[in-house]
């Protein structure tokens, strides 16, 4: 059996990897870690999308409770919209303080729609609310009945 002439005690059989063998691991290697980092990151790109839509829920909920609050003149809000920075009707000021206490960027808005459902200019009424949010590429929306 032939002798390694450097190290004598190691047999030719028994000297270790190759380079050609380390770099095929090497590259099974990196293709593996390749496919868990976009596992990651599709993980991290849903939990902000998560994030944003539990925003929106909440900033919705806050207007819807603003026009039950304010029972029959819930119709005079129809298409008032909010801001981060502002309302366009005075009643729902509570609403930009949501907004800003879930950091909404700028260009968020939120917009009501309010009709009769008797077909007259009273309440019970069908209201709309749409939070809209990234230049208006991601929506949340909610119905409900106010004023009855």
């Amino acid at each position: 059996m032939p002798r390694n002439r450097a190290f004598p005690c190691i047999r030719s059989s028994e000297r270790g990897f190759s380079l050609i063998e380390a770099m095929v691991a090497l590259a099974i290697f990196a293709i593996g870690s390749l496919g868990i980092l976009s596992l990651f990151l599709g993980s991290f790109s849903s939990s902000a999308e998560n994030q944003n839509l539990t925003s929106g829920y909440e900033i919705a909920q806050s207007a819807i409770g603003v026009l039950r609050a304010n029972g029959s003149n819930a119709l005079a809000m129809n298409g008032a919209t909010v801001t981060p920075s502002g309302a366009s009707n005075v009643a729902l000021a509570p609403v930009v303080s949501v907004m800003s206490a879930y950091g909404m960027a700028p260009q968020a808005q939120v917009s009501l729609t309010v009709s009769s459902l008797l077909g007259s200019q009273q309440c019970p009424c069908s209201a709309t609310v749409s939070v809209s949010w990234g230049g208006g590429a991601q929506t949340y929306q909610s119905q409900t009945v106010v004023g009855y």
